[in-house]
């Protein structure tokens, strides 16, 4: 094929490129063409764009433009490049100055041309926005709220703190936590409490529980962003369901008129439905709501919807729309979302394992959240491979961390494998025998635990597979 395309045109092609917002599954991309590794570049570039990210479509035509990595093909590069344009080439708007896709067809023999409108067209019924939101679309499994079952090995309700009963003070706490592969809690977020008093005992029980681990494929894993409301009422009697129900009416109400939040608040609500209230029959699933939210630009109900999909939560389990849907929460900032790529990318057991996906949203993740953070500590203090490992950065995360972090296990654990990273064996045996002494109070298992001083004992650092 004739090369018709000027100098000119490339470096525009290429500082279009170059300039692009670093959204979230894209800079993994850049960052691979930075080092000129092109083959990691496109297959990450590839990857997003198959999501609907416009910027990484862009930059599978550039590289197709340049023949980086794949042959050399001005009209499938146009096709990619106009993709990623696709709001201006089908409604045909269009400002003073071209466009590079519109450059690049310009210069196209006719004979290209029609090789080029037939690519595009091609492209436009897989990828469009359009077909993209239609192929995410869960199968939806009705309104019971059986939602992820963890089979509980130990639970108990708080104590009702004496200083509210005194009072007569009633509230809750909403929790959302993680569930790990050994089947303890970690990761613990309070997104909503009555009083500093509610939230206390709440935590104390809520570090107790203790469940059946869950298992893919006979691989135990942890799963991500259970929610529970804890109540704290005077009467023991059941919930008023004729209450709940006029409440539940009229948060509808308002989520059919109202905005993307508002439909994330009631799709939220109807999931923390089941913690509280026991037999209550829902006419509502919350995915469609977290769907209705996700298409009004909620990247938090991107998030839940990503979520219950991955975990088969009253819809069709589907890695592939499950990963849509995260992809989508991470560009919108959502660190939660991050931080799960994160994980399902190092286990590899629900996502395909990826090391680098895996440190890549990690580290994205842990710019705006502490639980990020500590995790992104560990892994780099323990990781097998000698080459990811980075005491320094382990000691610089860590050090972000407030002493009084509610997954106080997860923070003692990782004090003692960090210092043990950095050669301190003394501290870090100081900071395992808290850790033990907080899990003895606790209750909870100490086998590992006992195996990680041992380790630090006889001056090994802990090394631990994700």
């Amino acid at each position: 094929m004739r090369n018709f395309f000027t100098s000119s045109l490339v470096a525009t092609i290429i500082t279009g490129l170059l300039s692009l917002p670093a959204l979230a599954d894209f800079g993994l991309g850049m960052s691979y063409y930075e080092k000129k590794d092109f083959e990691k570049a496109f297959n990450a570039f590839f990857e997003a764009a198959q999501y609907g990210d416009h910027a990484a479509q862009n930059n599978v035509g550039v590289m197709y433009y340049r023949g980086e990595h794949v042959p050399k093909n001005i009209p499938t590069a146009y096709a990619w490049m106009a993709l990623a344009a696709q709001a201006t080439v089908n409604t045909g708007e269009s400002d003073s100055t071209p466009a590079p896709y519109q450059k690049v067809y310009s210069r196209m023999s006719d004979a290209d041309k029609k090789l080029a409108d037939a690519a595009y067209k091609e492209l436009l019924s897989q990828y469009s926005d359009a077909a993209i939101n239609q192929k995410l679309t869960p199968i939806y499994t009705g309104t019971n709220m059986g939602t992820q079952h963890q089979r509980p090995l130990k639970m108990t309700p708080p104590k009702y703190p004496s200083s509210m009963l005194r009072q007569g003070k009633i509230g809750f706490v909403d929790v959302i936590y993680t569930i790990d592969k050994y089947g303890l809690t970690r990761d613990h977020v309070v997104t909503h409490s009555s009083s500093p008093e509610f939230t206390r005992e709440t935590m104390k029980v809520l570090r107790r529980f203790q469940f059946e681990p869950t298992k893919v494929n006979q691989v135990a894993v942890d799963v991500n962003g259970f929610k529970r409301r804890f109540t704290f009422e005077m009467s023991t009697t059941t919930y008023n369901t004729k209450k709940l129900e006029k409440i539940v009416t009229e948060r509808r109400e308002t989520a059919e008129k109202g905005t993307g939040s508002d439909k994330l608040g009631f799709a939220y609500f109807l999931e923390s439905i089941p913690s509280f209230v026991k037999d209550y029959e829902l006419k509502d699933n919350p995915n469609e709501w977290y769907e209705k939210a996700a298409t009004q630009g909620s990247g938090a109900a991107s998030y839940f919807l990503g979520r219950n999909i991955l975990y088969g939560n009253m819809c069709a389990q589907d890695n592939n729309q499950s990963m849509g849907w995260l992809l989508r929460a991470a560009r919108e900032g959502i660190a939660e979302a991050q931080y799960m790529l994160a994980i399902e990318s190092f286990s590899g057991v629900r996502f395909e394992k990826n090391q680098d996906k895996g440190f890549y949203w990690l580290a994205t993740a842990a710019a705006s959240s502490q639980i990020a953070q500590l995790r992104y500590a560990w892994i780099l203090a323990t990781h097998p491979d000698a080459s990811r490992r980075n005491a320094e950065l382990a000691s610089k995360q860590l050090a972000n961390i407030d002493e009084h972090y509610l997954d106080q296990q997860s923070y003692l654990k990782t004090q003692a494998a960090v210092a043990a990273e950095n050669g301190d064996f003394k501290k870090a045996i100081q900071w395992q025998k808290k850790a033990l002494k907080d899990a003895s109070e606790l209750e909870l298992p100490l086998t590992i635990l006992e195996q990680q001083l041992a380790s630090y004992t006889n001056k090994k650092p802990w090394r631990e597979e994700i």
